[in-house]
């Protein structure tokens, strides 16, 4: 079985190794500064994947109806809104952690411990939002974070990084005593997440750098969760890229 605290440890050691290194492959306002690192270990996510994690997605999803995997991907949404209610209170965002709060409550009940997603549906909905300690500490004031690629997570940055391991700490799994059951929990999340990611396979094979795609994709999705969109002038921006 997988072995979350060598996963943990294996984390902590690449934002540490890359944190030393800082300023040591590209000058420091690159959003990409660790692109040595990052890229070889992109490399082994790839090719893990593509022996291991794709074609058990691809078994997982020809085995279970599309039903019981919307269930099951309910069911760790539901989980999740336990650390999103502790990051809105962080962020001091009451309101949203009341929503949070009673989606859990509705979607426990109601929705059988979360595998109907009861608090989107009826004439009041409930509406979904997400938050992790990576959001937090960016409202917090830790905007600006260089880009990071983690073995087994995929892409992150050096905040983010640092907050996986808070939201982790946050959840339930975290907090289970049979280590049996965490990990059988955190290998079915891995694998419904994976599947649902099979859609977009074809868009990252057709891209003439994969690293480069997946990279942008990430931290544009990033920009957005701790931001919301890009205004007119900030779009434009980035269009002409960084004054000379």
């Amino acid at each position: 079985m997988l072995n979350l605290k060598l996963v943990r440890k294996i984390h902590l050691l690449c934002i540490g190794a890359t944190l030393s290194c800082s300023g040591c492959v590209n000058p420091p306002d690159s959003i990409d500064r660790f692109e040595a690192i990052n890229r070889p270990i992109y490399s082994l996510n790839r090719t893990a994947d593509r022996y291991v994690l794709k074609p058990a997605a691809r078994i997982y999803e020809g085995v279970l109806p599309k039903p019981v995997r919307q269930g099951v991907g309910n069911f760790f949404q539901n989980l999740s809104e336990i650390p999103n209610m502790a990051n809105d209170l962080l962020q001091g965002e009451f309101a949203l952690a009341r929503m949070d709060a009673s989606r859990f409550i509705v979607n426990s009940t109601w929705g059988i411990a979360g595998i109907f997603d009861a608090a989107s549906k009826g004439k009041n909905p409930i509406e979904r939002h997400h938050q992790d300690f990576g959001m937090t500490l960016a409202k917090w004031g830790y905007r600006d974070s260089s880009y990071l690629v983690l073995p087994l997570f995929g892409p992150s940055t050096v905040r983010d990084g640092i907050g996986k391991l808070g939201t982790y700490y946050m959840s339930v799994p975290a907090h289970m005593k049979s280590i049996r059951w965490r990990n059988r929990l955190f290998a079915l999340n891995l694998l419904q997440t994976r599947a649902a990611l099979l859609k977009i396979d074809p868009a990252i094979g057709e891209a003439v750098d994969e690293y480069i795609f997946v990279r942008d994709a990430y931290l544009q999705h990033r920009q957005y969760q701790i931001k919301g969109p890009l205004s007119a002038e900030e779009q434009e921006t980035k269009l002409q890229g960084p004054p000379e």
